[in-house]
């Protein structure tokens, strides 16, 4: 399977306790990525790729079933919004051991799907530039 990364040209993103706010500076969008999926944003940026982010996963949590699907449709929509960026067949081979040493908390908690949320409210700000986008009376006026 496809290994990804984030699209770092494109997106700044920070980690506020276990969730992640991703802000997409060409078009002012921002996203919130829930606690499970900050994981597996995560384990995708360590270089793994879907199937041994699954395999971690696995080894992580307790509801192991519904795993797959909930990973492939979180990482196909992280990909539609333009988050994440195939990594090429030639990348450096991931370390899958080390991920999996580190069970989050034991293996008889249950993964909670993970959710990425789009917000556009704050577009036209994020997307002002006080530098260089500004009229003569200066800004915040465009």
């Amino acid at each position: 399977m496809t290994a990804y990364t984030i699209d770092k040209s494109r997106f700044v993103f920070e980690q506020f306790d276990k969730e992640m706010v991703l802000i997409n500076l060409e078009d002012g969008l921002y996203y919130n990525v829930s606690d499970t999926g900050t994981e597996v944003l995560h384990l995708l940026e360590q270089g793994l790729s879907v199937a041994e982010v699954l395999d971690v996963l696995s080894v992580r949590y307790s509801n192991t079933d519904e795993l797959p699907a909930l990973v492939e449709s979180f990482v196909a929509e992280l990909e539609k919004q333009g988050i994440l960026l195939p990594l090429p067949q030639d990348a450096p081979a991931s370390s899958v051991s080390t991920a999996k040493e580190t069970p989050r908390n034991g293996a008889e908690t249950s993964f909670a799907p993970p959710v990425l949320t789009r917000f556009d409210d704050m577009q036209e700000i994020l997307l002002l530039d006080p530098i260089h986008q500004v009229s003569e009376q200066g800004w915040p006026n465009r």
